[in-house]
């Protein structure tokens, strides 16, 4: 039987300037709500909230709600 724990992630809710799991909490450029600002070879990203399922062989952490911005964003 398996088993795992997933835990979902608001950092709308968390003021500016709190620190979130990669980062400080900042404003979302594109849509206004607070967020982690991640860096990705696309461009960058807001996550607003996001799901971390503790498996046997580790820790899958996914995005469930961001904004992407353009490289220039």
């Amino acid at each position: 039987m398996k088993t795992s724990v997933v835990m979902l992630e608001d950092f709308t809710g968390l003021a500016v300037g709190s620190d979130g799991p990669d980062g400080p909490v900042e404003t979302c450029p594109e849509c206004g709500r607070n967020g982690v600002r991640h860096e990705e070879p696309d461009g960058p990203s807001y996550v607003h909230t996001q799901a971390s399922e503790v498996l046997s062989d580790g820790m899958l952490t996914e995005p469930r709600d961001c904004c992407r911005l353009s490289k220039a964003g």
